[in-house]
């Protein structure tokens, strides 16, 4: 008759699993690791990037002008040009005339300036023929231009005929032609020390003539 095992009870079924945790738990008081630690939670970190404000207009805070700051150099060769400009501008012959007393000489560097950009318009419509472009704002222009003159040229002989310009360049030619007649009058008549006399008298008398002649003819 065959011998038949004991059935074992739940307690002893158990034990593999006790005797397994009681050497958890000894390996544990060794190295310093709890069995039911869990490996650390890997945490991401999310870094928000935020653009910088736009700069309008092409100028940063302050309305400072991108850029780099001027040099020396720069500033140097600004001085210069505006020197340039200034003396260009106190050259120019319609500036000069135009803070004088003679409306022609005015009128007349005027009416060159504005035959000169004709002359530059009727170069160019040269050259737009040559390239087969058209001309036809060009020929405007240049009619426009040409009536301006034509107009100056009348508003001068306007001024001739109904003015007097005491200031003149022809009217001051006249009267140094009368001092030089006086003069040969007076040496041929009078003797060293009247002479003396008659012309230091004749250059007081006619110091400021222009404005006592524009008086009488208003």
């Amino acid at each position: 008759m065959e011998e038949v095992a004991p059935n074992q009870s739940g307690s002893d079924m158990d034990k593999p699993s006790d005797e397994k945790d009681a050497a958890d738990e000894i390996l544990a008081e060794i190295t310093g690791v709890e069995k039911s630690a869990q490996p650390p939670i890997q945490q991401s970190i999310q870094v928000l990037f935020v653009p910088p404000k736009p700069q309008l207009g092409g100028k940063a805070l302050g309305n400072r002008p991108l850029g780099r700051r001027p040099t020396q150099d720069d500033l140097e060769y600004y001085e210069a040009l505006q020197e340039e400009r200034e003396r260009f501008v106190a050259d120019d012959p319609v500036v000069q005339n135009s803070s004088g007393r003679d409306p022609i000489s005015l009128l007349s560097a005027l009416k060159k300036e504005v035959a000169r950009e004709t002359a530059s318009l009727a170069y160019q419509r040269v050259v737009n023929e040559r390239m087969g472009r058209d001309t036809s704002a060009l020929s405007g222009r240049r009619i426009d231009a040409l009536k301006k003159i034509a107009d100056i040229e009348l508003e001068m002989h306007k001024i001739g005929f109904e003015q007097v310009d005491l200031y003149s360049e022809k009217l001051q030619r006249v009267f140094q032609l009368w001092t030089e007649i006086v003069k040969v009058a007076a040496v041929a008549t009078l003797s060293p020390e009247q002479l003396d006399l008659f012309f230091n008298r004749l250059t007081t008398e006619m110091d400021g003539w222009e404005e006592k002649a524009a008086d009488l003819i208003r």
